[in-house]
């Protein structure tokens, strides 16, 4: 889209940053509790149970995204309401309703990929993903330029490519959870026969991981916020260190699955020595990860953020404090994995409450003080959301240590 037109790159980014990420957020969260009960499931050698987790969550996921769906299609009141001009409003409302369509795919296709990690199949949808960067990549250039006989739509074209391709992503993972062999013992084809009180706490579960990814998107949002407040300059700069950032931090979420399914097997067991080990292991082995990560993002800044801007203006700004936001991305990366222990210990507002503690009154407050008070700018705020994490991490682990110690 960047080589389409510029117009078009900013009514798409508006679209999918102002409203279809924090929907999306909000649907994934409310679903956070299928990958932990499938695991509890296996751990109990309960494969018929896992099944169920599935089952049963099909028609939750359904009503979920459709509601989403209805909230978000009045777009381009919710983009008037946060001051966005008129043709901005009508643009970017437009890809938004577009963008909406593929909500509910998206989440059914979630909501298997869940499943198949809980049981150990995680490379089903990585391979799922692949397939499906590969049409994307296809169906951009057709639809945002009018190659192969299709029409030229520019950014409605980009969004139609997502939309399309998630629902095949959806059918796809709901066929191979369906028919696949391996699966079968799972009675994936099989009524749950629950009634919704018997799953309640599941459900919990999710409403309280949807309202901790909701408050983070919010507060990391509100950073965006107080950067457009220092200028056009600081606003760019922090768009493009979050794109430097974004794949260490999407591994530590992969990291962080891994970590809830080998701790929540373990739970489900009893055994609180490996439960603690899952645990352990899992915030080990994404420090090691990001870890290295952060030292080359240090090493080689200027050009990594070359890669996203010509502007030299925003490279200099960054380059004086990289350590500052790479420790804090190593640390954002760690309280997600934290996050995703104490769920699988079937923790359900703890981590919420710890979260939202650190990301409302200390990293927003601290941000703040930081970048305009003492006048610190971008370098203020990149202070602030490192010890905002820091301390969501910290008080995490304290509630990591305290369930290794008691639960039985």
């Amino acid at each position: 889209m960047g080589h389409y037109a510029t117009e078009h790159l900013a009514w798409l980014n508006l679209a999918n940053q102002s409203v279809i990420m924090f929907a999306l957020v909000v649907g994934i969260g409310l679903l956070g509790g299928i990958t932990v009960y499938v695991a509890n499931a296996i751990g109990e050698d309960n494969p018929r149970e896992a099944g169920r987790v599935w089952r049963r969550n099909l028609p939750f996921t359904l009503v979920i995204g459709f509601v989403i769906l209805a909230l978000i299609w009045p777009a381009e009141f919710w983009l008037q309401l946060l001051g966005q001009t008129e043709e901005k409003a009508r643009e970017a409302g437009y890809l938004i309703r577009i963008l909406a369509i593929g909500v509910p795919g998206h989440l059914l296709f979630l909501n298997s990929t869940m499943f198949l990690e809980g049981i150990k199949r995680a490379e089903v949808g990585f391979y799922l993903m692949m397939g499906a960067n590969v049409l994307n990549l296809v169906l951009d250039y057709a639809l945002i330029f009018g190659a192969f006989g299709f029409p030229e739509m520019g950014a409605a074209g980009s969004a139609w490519t997502s939309t399309v391709i998630r629902w095949c992503l959806a059918g796809a993972a709901f066929a191979y959870v369906w028919y696949a062999p391996s699966v079968r013992g799972y009675g994936t084809r099989q009524p749950h026969g629950q009634k919704w009180s018997e799953w309640r706490d599941q459900r919990h579960m999710g409403y309280a991981s949807a309202v901790s990814l909701a408050a983070e998107v919010l507060a990391f949002s509100a950073l965006a916020v107080f950067a457009g407040w220092l200028g056009t300059l600081p606003l760019a700069a922090h768009g493009v260190v979050y794109q430097v950032l974004g794949i260490p931090l999407m591994i530590s979420i992969g990291i962080g699955v891994a970590t809830s399914v080998r701790t929540g097997i373990a739970y489900s067991r009893r055994d609180r020595a490996d439960t603690a080990l899952a645990g352990i292991s899992g915030v080990a082995l994404n420090f090691l990860v990001t870890g290295v990560f952060a030292v080359f993002i240090y090493l080689y800044t200027g050009d990594l953020l070359g890669i996203f801007t010509k502007d030299d203006r925003v490279v200099m700004l960054l380059l004086p404090f990289a350590a500052v936001y790479c420790v804090g991305m190593v640390f954002d990366a760690a309280q997600m994995v934290a996050s995703a222990v104490l769920r699988g210990y079937r923790e359900t507002w703890w981590p919420t409450a710890l979260q939202g503690f650190s990301f409302a009154f200390v990293m927003l407050p601290v941000c703040y003080w930081l970048a305009f008070p003492l006048e610190r700018g971008m370098q203020g705020l990149m202070e602030g959301m490192t010890i905002g994490v820091i301390v969501s991490f910290i008080l995490q682990m304290v509630r990591f240590y305290f369930l290794a110690r008691s639960k039985p």
